[in-house]
């Protein structure tokens, strides 16, 4: 598995608006032939996609086997890297020229959905999402459409580095059991440890997944159903308040480090994991197997601490990735039959492995188990240990929220440096973040 995993949500808005949103807020459910091939030559089929290079030549291969299997259908693919990918996406769908078949992502669907961009796939005969559970299928819905079928799903984790914990003298805890009060004393007797450059923990902060995490350990979200802000300010400056405690004891990495590891800007082989510095790190799962090869050392996967022993892990499966149909596709069946080979076609699943998330697919899931390396196996096993602790997912963001990461690194960094309070810091968070959502 490569590192796949998308960047954090402090990216920027899709810029519809400043891109022709009237343009896009008109479109129909779809323009012109509704069959596969038209009468006049097969179907022919835009896909567009980011990612890297592997990905890249893998996907070409699955396209040129679904061609080959259903010679009324041509599927061309366009391949773009992150960095450019919204900006084009958002070019061609104002200019009404969007890619039939779209790689869709979470900070980026509903506003794509909410203003006519996307088809509503519960509307079209013969989809076929391969035993894709109910609560996964709901990843991708809005105000009662559907709108992109997920491939693949990633919990949250505290990536543990057990042989940093064997030099420390400490053992690797018990993750069902185990608080944030036993994490804080844990951490502390690594670094007590002494072992040259070794914090404990990765002090957070600065960056939204783990705030999710501790927010869902109290029943908030961070964006409610109807596009609010779902998260008590009172949340935040708790996870805050803990986190300098971190800090201050000696449990968790200085201040200055927090800010220069901040996975929005830093690199992932720059991480204190990576580096062999910290024993335990807020991860998404599927990062374990770069983490891994950066750090060279044995890496273990931790549900994160509970608030009590026993309790809420505070987990969900966010979905890694989308299948999604422009609106205006003049072949929409043809394009469900292209998302139905994705979905559910068993050489998709050993051409794709878990490179875009742990397959949503449990029939994936179980053919690709032993095609593995021991890393991206351990990622699959522990995504299906947690599935009686999980919760549902949390409404996906609403128009506006991209602003959401940015605004809690610019804010966090204020309040570990002891320029804000915490109760400060998370009010103006919450105000900040609720203006940008009404002004979107």
């Amino acid at each position: 598995m490569t590192t796949s995993q998308n960047p954090a949500p402090s990216r920027r808005a899709v810029g519809l608006g400043a891109l022709g949103a009237a343009a896009v807020a008109g479109l129909s459910a779809c323009g012109g032939d509704s069959g596969s091939g038209g009468g006049s030559g097969p179907a022919r089929l835009r896909f567009t996609w980011w990612g890297s290079d592997a990905r890249h030549e893998y996907t070409r291969k699955i396209i040129e086997e679904f061609n080959a299997e259903n010679p009324d259908i041509v599927v061309e693919g366009e391949f773009t890297e992150w960095s450019g990918y919204w900006d084009r996406l958002a070019t061609s769908t104002a200019a009404n020229d969007s890619p039939d078949i779209i790689q869709m992502d979470a900070g980026y669907l509903k506003s794509y959905a909410d203003r006519g961009a996307l088809l509503d796939l519960s509307k079209e005969d013969g989809l076929d999402t391969g035993g894709i559970s109910d609560d996964d299928l709901a990843l991708g819905e809005s105000d009662g459409g559907l709108y992109a079928i997920v491939q693949g799903v990633v919990p949250h984790a505290i990536v543990a580095n057990a042989q940093i914990l064997e030099a420390a003298g400490v053992p690797v805890p018990d993750d069902t059991t185990w608080t944030w009060e036993d994490y804080a004393r844990i951490g502390k007797a690594v670094t007590d440890a002494g072992l040259p450059g070794v914090y404990g923990i990765q002090t957070e902060g600065v960056q939204g997944p783990p705030v999710e995490n501790w927010a869902m350990q109290v029943g908030e979200t961070l964006f409610t159903e109807d596009g609010g802000v779902g998260m008590n300010p009172d949340t935040l400056a708790s996870f805050w308040e803990y986190h300098l405690g971190l800090a201050e004891s000696g449990a968790g990495t200085p201040v200055t480090l927090t800010i220069e590891r901040n996975p929005t800007s830093s690199a992932l082989d720059q991480s204190g994991t990576a580096t062999n510095t910290v024993a335990f790190a807020p991860w998404w799962s599927t990062q374990l197997t770069a983490l891994a090869n950066a750090s060279g050392q044995r890496l273990v996967l931790l549900r994160p601490p509970a608030q009590t022993p026993g309790g809420d892990p505070g987990l969900y499966y966010k979905a890694s990735m989308y299948w999604a149909v422009s609106s205006r596709t003049e072949h929409p069946e043809a394009a469900v039959r292209f998302i139905n080979h994705l979905s559910t076609s068993e050489a998709v699943a050993d051409l794709m492995l878990t490179e875009r998330g742990i397959p949503a697919n449990p029939a994936f899931r179980e053919r690709i188990t032993d095609k593995l390396s021991e890393t991206d196996r351990a990622a699959l096993e522990y995504v299906n240990s947690i599935e009686d602790v999980v919760n549902p997912a949390p409404p996906i963001p609403p128009v506006g929220a991209s602003s959401a990461g940015e605004i809690i690194t610019r804010i966090g960094s204020d309040v570990l440096f002891g320029r804000q309070s915490p109760d400060a810091g998370a009010q103006a968070f919450v105000d900040e973040l609720t203006a940008q959502l009404e002004s979107a």
